[in-house]
Order: structure tokens, then C-alpha cells, then sequence
């Protein structure tokens, strides 16, 4: 087949994150197995027009503000130039359209809806816009069939108004990773840590974890212990000061941006990751913390509650709240057995979730689209 995927992002824009790991992952694989992938997305300073990146063709060309318009005014030049049997949107920002731009069927891929949680990332304006236009998606997409990463966002959908009949559960993979091959790097603290790894945006739940820190860093009982913060974003910036007020900045380091090999040793040798967003569609990083042995303490949102089972592979605290997280932070750093019994569980609980499996059943969602549309009408 001939595959066109179109989506805000590639995983070599400076602002990828989880979704655009998820696409070429999944993506990559069908390429493997003998399929043409093009990627249609917008570009970036310094980046080519079109490359190959993990076999798919990328293809970008303007930036956010526009690309719903840019989608529109291209995707039948791509489809004369590709002749593509299928198109996936990666509905994960502003929705795009794409059964109003073309013949051929349509499958949408989602990780979450934004749903409220807009207000905690984006001003009124513009979060009241992406709140909107969620609520028109059922109107748009009538009869296309989506393909969420979890539970809770099939719930969700279930909720705007899309029939269960027409959305497939498949979850994200994991990465297969051998704990005694990965070696501390230059700067992996020596001394005990809490690990926030993420994109530093608002909504990432930055301050629940730095207020949790503090909290956690008042008691006297664990003096040595650091909260390592690994990520680049717009509010990285704003932390320095809120440290320096309270007197946190030699137990709180900020790493930026750290590399895939930097990463998995920060997994692993963290007393617990912590996950405080107000949303995620999943929460890879919780999985790849626990192949390596390292349990969670997550907000209780939709996707989280899905990849941290609370009391079993990790713990969960209400979202914002960073008196329960402290309290959490505490009973697990206390407690030897507990936190051996949760990551130990984790561990297992990860190994359930293999990319190659999710590919295959992407694949095949993809497939039954396009004998759907073969033999009488599809999303039409």
C-alpha cells in the first residue's frame, strides 16, 4: 500500500514529543514490511523540504498557524504524485479535515483530547479554539474509523459523540532495553533522585512536581534526596528563580534536553519517575521507566490510570495536587519493599506492549479501510 500520513510534527522537530515517537515507530515498521510511507508535516529553521527519515518519506512545508490550510492546498498534488491507497490524520492538535480533502478512506489516530485540560497550557483564546473544535469532531468525522492508545481515550471519544462501534484500542510498544547494558552517564546524581522527564510545558504539570519537591525536601528524614528535572520547553527558563526563592536550587537540577542513552540511565537509576501532567494519552515515559525497573507516581488522569495501575505497578494522587504527591513521594522512598514490589510489577506490566504488535495491528486497521472503500463506499 501507499500510506499518506499527515501530522503538526516529525520526531526531528525540535518540539516532538510522545506522539511523533509513536508515529515512527509504528510507521517504520509498516515501511518494513513493505510499504510506501509519505509523512506530510510542517517544517522547521534549518530543516530540507523533504528527507527520509526511519523510511518514511517526510515531506514538510509551513508552520502551525497554517497547516490546516496547507494540508488543504496539497494533499491532492501528494496524491497524484503518490497515488495513496489510504490517508491517516494524527489528530493531535487542531483536527484537519482530511475526509473533506479527498476520495480516498480516511483513519484517524488519536492519543487524547485536550478537553479542559487546554485551559492549563494555552491563553483563553486560543484554548477556548482547540476546546471548540474537539467538540466538532463528531460532525466532521462521521464515519472514519479512529485508532486511540488507550482506554480512557476511547472513552473519551465515546463521550463527544463517536460510536464505540468505530474505535480501536492499540497500544503504544515498548522499547526492548537490557537493564545491565545501560551505563551511568556524566552527570546521573550520586545521590538519591525523583525523576521529572517531559517537554517543559504547563500542562506537563511542572509546578505540581516542584511543589511536591518542596514539600518532600522540608522533611528531615531524607536530606540527600534530589528532584532531577530532564527536558526542554518554554518554562524551563522561570524555574531558576522559583528555586533560588526557596531556596532549592542545589536539590533540584534542571538537565534540559538529554540524550536516548542519558535518558534510560536517569530511568533507571531514579528512586521513581514522576508523571504530573493534566494529560496524556498514555504516558510512554512510564513504560519506559518501568522495562527498566523504575515505578511511577502519576497524576490520576485519563491514560495514566491506563499505564499506571495504582497500588500495582505504581501510585496515582489527584491531579494538581502536590500535597498527595509529596505524601506519595514520601511512603515510596520510605518503604524498600513497596517501591521493590510496584517496580518489579511494572516491569512485567511493560513487557506486555511491543511496537511490532501495535505496527501489525495498525496495519491492519489500515487494510480493512481499503477493501471497506473497495467494496461499497467506505467514508464516503
Amino acid at each position: 500500500m501507499n500510506i499518506l500520513v499527515v501530522n503538526y510534527r516529525d520526531r526531528m522537530h525540535p518540539a516532538a514529543g510522545g506522539a511523533e515517537k509513536h508515529l515512527h515507530r509504528i510507521f517504520s515498521q509498516i515501511v518494513e514490511a513493505g510499504h510506501k510511507v509519505v509523512l506530510f508535516t510542517t517544517a522547521f529553521a534549518g530543516c530540507k523540504a523533504r528527507e527520509t527519515v526511519d523510511g518514511i518519506e517526510v515531506i514538510r512545508k509551513g508552520g502551525d498557524l497554517l497547516f490546516q490550510l496547507t494540508v488543504a492546498m496539497n494533499i491532492r498534488k501528494l496524491d497524484r504524485e503518490f497515488n495513496f491507497d489510504v490517508v491517516v490524520e494524527d489528530l493531535n492538535k487542531l483536527p484537519l479535515f482530511t475526509p473533506f480533502l479527498t476520495k480516498k478512506p480516511v483513519v484517524v489516530q488519536m492519543h487524547h483530547l485536550w478537553r479542559s485540560s487546554i485551559f492549563h497550557e494555552a491563553a483563553f483564546p486560543i484554548a477556548f479554539m482547540v476546546w471548540a473544535f474537539e467538540c466538532i469532531i463528531p460532525w466532521f468525522y462521521r464515519k472514519q474509523p479512529f485508532v486511540v492508545v488507550s482506554p480512557s481515550t476511547k472513552y473519551e471519544l465515546e463521550e463527544i459523540g463517536i460510536s464505540e462501534d468505530r474505535i480501536s484500542v492499540i497500544y503504544n510498544g515498548s522499547d526492548d532495553v537490557d537493564p545491565s547494558q545501560v551505563v551511568a552517564t556524566e552527570g546521573v546524581p550520586s545521590t538519591p533522585y525523583f525523576l521529572w522527564l517531559s517537554r517543559v510545558h504547563r500542562y506537563k504539570g511542572i509546578w505540581t512536581a516542584l511543589e511536591a519537591f518542596e514539600e518532600f525536601a522540608e522533611n528531615e528524614n531524607h536530606p540527600d534526596v534530589k528532584l532531577v528535572v530532564a527536558g526542554d520547553g518554554p518554562l524551563l527558563k522561570k524555574i531558576p528563580a522559583w528555586l533560588k526563592e526557596r531556596g532549592l536550587t542545589e536539590r533540584v537540577e534542571l538537565l534540559g534536553f538529554v540524550t536516548p542513552s542519558k535518558k534510560r540511565a536517569l530511568l533507571q537509576k531514579a528512586v521513581a519517575l514522576l508523571q504530573t501532567s493534566y494529560k496524556e494519552g498514555w504516558g510512554l515515559t512510564v513504560v519506559e521507566a518501568a522495562r527498566l525497573g523504575t515505578t511511577t507516581i502519576a497524576s490520576d488522569v485519563p491514560g495514566l490510570r491506563d499505564s499506571v495501575r495504582n497500588g500495582e505497578t505504581g501510585l496515582l494522587f489527584p491531579v494538581g495536587d502536590f500535597h498527595t504527591c509529596a505524601s506519595e513521594m514520601d511512603r515510596l522512598y520510605s518503604d524498600d519493599d513497596l517501591r521493590t514490589r510496584l517496580s518489579a510489577a511494572a516491569k512485567s506490566y511493560a513487557g506486555e506492549f511491543r511496537w511490532d504488535i501495535a505496527a501489525e495491528k495498525t496495519l491492519d486497521l489500515l487494510q480493512d479501510a481499503v477493501i471497506e472503500r473497495q467494496v461499497g463506499g467506505g467514508n464516503e
